[in-house]
């Protein structure tokens, strides 16, 4: 038991937007971490995780839409979190 509760602790990072995408097509959720300006996607560590990172890996087939889609999703929500940082809460 002890191997399941160091394994949710542990997380995959990435830089990749488009693996990313596919990750949130097959339901991984990942949290957006700022690391100076980049922000890297943060998912929870699971063998499921890395089955689809395999099968992405090996050229897996999605719709091009979908795809496109979460990218969207995934760059707009790093917009948010540039565009909420820069403003100057104690201006208003």
């Amino acid at each position: 038991m002890r191997r399941n509760n160091e394994q949710l602790n542990k997380v995959f990072t990435t830089l990749d937007a488009y693996l990313s995408g596919y990750l949130t097509l097959k339901n991984f959720i990942p949290k957006l971490i700022e690391q100076g300006e980049k922000v890297v996607f943060a998912f929870s560590s699971s063998d499921a995780l890395y089955q689809a990172i395999a099968e992405y890996n090996s050229g897996a087939i999605v719709s091009a839409s979908q795809l496109a889609l979460a990218v969207k999703t995934l760059k707009s929500q790093i917009h948010s979190l540039r565009r909420t940082k820069e403003y100057d809460f104690s201006k208003t």
